[in-house]
């Protein structure tokens, strides 16, 4: 202990300790991790020392999922001490006109208009990774899950018509002995209606080494389950868990121990729900993970605790539960461990390990209709992730879980990179294989790969099925109708009861500039055999259509533009098809933000805007309601191209206002409400007085007048009096007409006013000429 105080108020010898930890992070198999100290209280000698916590995640941190990657980073907000704090998202002022730039939304003749369904909360106006799901006993009733920086946790939202109207947000807890929610929401539905969500929850174990203490962030897969269609969550429980752990030596002659730290991590869970098989009204939920393990080797420069990387072991595990979440079995190995890592040498405990840069990570469990389970993963290779060839492996269980056949080798692929070359976002987990299973087992696969025809092509949605349970995987193609260069990622899929597929993804075709992304769609309905897309009311036939009707530019909803998640959702029932997205288009005209979009095939209900009266005068008092807008958003109110009034929507898209309408000419005026997203709804505005009518009236008095002064005419001048007094007489009538209805313009006034001195004018002028005629 004395030895380490004189360290501490040595600078030579600080100086030398942060010169040989530079050194260890310069060479590729060591990184230091933890080389500061903090000394114990009091300095008692019996009491540990404690390395500050520091990033065990970092070995890891470009081959975790979701927001695992950002608190690797230290760039998720709602981490303490994050370098990107909650203020980085916070919106400037709205420029002038607010959504009234973003109302020219482009419909696709295929898919409803889009709709936001995430809101606000905090000054982190960003949500990501949505995944849904649909009730088997009511179609119209959809569960989104999404990661929110709004809250510590995820969130989930709800519909009971099918997408017209969401409930929420709903925050869904972590555990109670950790810190925050690690994201990579998943949800399923059970027989009985209830629904599932399983996600990662974050915190904190120590461990020792000699005298030092160390802290390492951790993660669970907790799960999460609601019996009232998604109003409300139950306090999670883990499904699986891993502690740090060490294998160390005695002590050497300066009491230094010597040995590996293992450093575990558990990352990237995905979840289903299907039958027993030997008991098809009871079910099973089943889970699936990536196992990371880091293995460090304890060093010391002179008498500062350091460790250095030895290697990263991955395995793909499967838990089960078969009372409803309540209760876990231990975890199953589906895939080999295999490791990352420099030399030819054995893996530590015995040689479990196979490969030398090899990652598994990306699996995803599903259900067959008999019960028989299948998991899907990625394998890197050995040219390590993210470069090179990677390979897709499917295994299948036929006892409900507990063992499972040898993987099987679907395809082998050129690997995505971490990101594209034309964006900041990470998308390395479009590699990562979508599955899905039609009614007579049939298996099918959809990922995103390099084309190796195309070097300028960052990334294509490729599809492969199986028909005899995965033992055999058809040559793959190329969904989608793109023929050039552009960007497709995120691909997702899914079955109807029918046995359709439907395929979604993100897609760049659209931006010239390669930035800017549409969502697109593709369906067969021949068990993949073609693809296309085909609406026969407008003659419509195509390889694919497009789902959104405004792009995202990623650069708009993340600072940085460095996260729109891992994946997107896609459902169907027999009668619809369901997608959600992470969508940027609120990023065009403020600070940094990023919903989540929905759209389905059946139109949505049409934004609607009516006025009370419909007739009147200009500047009169009306009564404006707006209804089926985004709730809880501002609503700009426009005529004739003018902003003359902005409103705010409530929770279910509605809004009243009163509003003065503007003096304008005689006839119909254009009413419009947009609300920040782009939905439009107009309606008219009949102006039967304006600036027309003034004009008329003028004319005419002017006219009446010059007949009187000048004689014209052939008429009198009790007639040109008594024409003149039925003027101001109506002008009068308008005023008390308009009094009725709240308030008179004042134009209104000023012309009755005006109008009245010219008839009393021009009556003098009358008499004068008739008493001269008499005389």
């Amino acid at each position: 202990m004395g030895t380490l105080r004189s360290a501490r108020n040595n600078p030579r010898l600080l100086l030398f300790a942060a010169i040989g930890a530079m050194a260890l992070v310069v060479s590729p198999m060591l990184a230091v991790l933890a080389p500061a100290l903090v000394r114990a209280d009091g300095g008692s000698e019996t009491v540990a020392e404690r390395v500050s916590a520091q990033n065990f995640l970092a070995p890891v941190q470009d081959v975790l999922s979701g927001p695992g990657w950002l608190v690797a980073q230290q760039l998720d907000p709602r981490v303490q001490g994050s370098q990107m704090p909650i203020s980085s998202f916070s919106a400037p002022a709205q420029q002038g006109g607010g959504g009234v730039l973003v109302p020219f939304r482009d419909p696709a003749p295929a898919f409803s208009r889009n709709i936001l369904i995430t809101r606000d909360f905090s000054n982190s106006p960003v949500q990501v990774e949505p995944h849904m799901a649909l009730d088997p006993t009511d179609p119209d009733h959809i569960v989104v899950g999404v990661i929110d920086f709004n809250f510590p946790g995820v969130s989930t939202y709800t519909t009971f018509d099918g997408g017209e109207t969401w409930e929420g947000p709903v925050q869904a807890s972590f555990l109670r002995t950790d810190q925050f929610g690690g994201g990579d929401p998943v949800l399923g539905f059970d027989q009985a209606g209830n629904v599932h969500m399983v996600s990662i929850s974050i915190g904190d174990e120590d461990l020792t080494v000699g005298q030092f203490a160390l802290t390492a962030q951790v993660s669970s897969i907790a799960l999460s389950t609601s019996v009232d269609g998604g109003g409300s969550w139950s306090d999670p429980v883990s499904t699986a868990r891993k502690l740090p752990s060490t294998d160390l030596g005695p002590p050497d002659e300066l009491q230094r121990v010597r040995g590996l730290v293992n450093i575990p991590f558990l990352d990237k869970p995905w979840m289903s729900v299907g039958p027993n098989p030997d008991n098809p009204d009871q079910d099973f939920i089943y889970v699936t993970y990536t196992e990371f393990v880091t293995v460090l080797d304890v060093l010391y420069i002179d008498e500062l605790l350091a460790f250095a990387v030895v290697e990263l072991q991955t395995t793909i595990r499967l838990v089960k539960s078969e009372d409803g979440g309540k209760t876990w079995t231990d975890p199953v190995g589906i895939s080999p461990t295999v490791r990352r890592s420099s030399g030819d040498s054995p893996a530590p405990g015995g040689g479990i390990a196979v490969g030398l840069k090899r990652i598994v990570q990306g699996s995803q469990p599903h259900v067959a209709p008999d019960g028989s389970v299948y998991v899907s993963w990625m394998d890197s290779t050995d040219d390590d992730s993210q470069e090179g060839l990677a390979e897709i492996y499917v295994s299948r269980s036929d006892d409900a879980g507990r063992t499972f056949t040898e993987p099987n080798r679907v395809i082998v692929f050129r690997e995505t990179g971490f990101r594209p070359r034309n964006a900041f976002f990470r998308y390395w987990g479009s590699s990562f294989p979508r599955l899905a299973i039609g009614p007579q087992e049939e298996i099918y696969v959809v990922y995103v790969g390099l084309n190796p025809a195309n070097p300028e092509d960052e990334g294509d949605v490729f599809f492969t099925k199986s028909m005899d349970q995965g033992d055999s995987w058809t040559r793959p193609s190329i969904l989608g109708g793109d023929r050039g260069s552009s960007l497709q990622f995120f691909a997702e899929l899914t079955t109807d009861p029918s046995g359709n597929i439907h395929v979604m993804w993100g897609d760049m075709r659209d931006d010239r500039v390669g930035t800017r992304y549409h969502i697109y769609y593709t369906t067969s309905s021949d068990q993949g055999e073609t693809w296309g897309f085909e609406l026969r009311e407008l003659n419509i036939r195509t390889e694919d259509t497009r789902v959104t009707d405004f792009p995202s530019n990623p650069n708009k909803g993340f600072p940085n533009g460095l996260f729109i998640g891992d994946y997107f959702a896609i459902v169907a029932s027999d009668e619809e098809v369901y997608m959600v997205w992470a969508d940027s288009r609120l990023g065009e005209f403020g600070g940094f933000n990023q919903k989540i979009a929905f759209a389905r095939r059946q139109a949505l209900p049409a934004p609607e805007v009516f006025i009370s009266p419909p007739v009147g005068p200009g500047g009169q008092e009306v009564t404006v309601q707006g209804f089926n807008l985004q709730p809880d958003l501002n609503v700009f109110v426009r005529v004739g191209g003018s902003t003359v009034s902005i409103e705010r929507t409530n929770a279910d898209g509605r809004f009243t206002a009163r509003v003065f309408m503007p003096i304008t000419g005689e006839g119909a005026q254009t009413v419009a409400v947009i609300d920040d997203s782009g939905n439009v709804a107009t309606t008219s505005y009949f102006t039967d007085f304006g600036f027309g009518s003034i004009r008329d009236r003028q004319d005419d008095l002017e006219s009446k007048i010059d007949a009187l002064i000048n004689g014209g005419g052939g008429g009198d001048g009790d007639q040109s009096v008594t024409q003149l007094r039925a003027g101001l007489d109506a002008l009068r009538e308008l005023i008390r007409e308009d009094g009725g209805g709240g308030g008179t313009a004042w134009w209104v006034i000023f012309l009755a006013t005006l109008g009245g001195a010219v008839i009393a004018a021009a009556a003098v002028v009358a008499y004068s000429t008739m008493s001269k005629r008499g005389a």
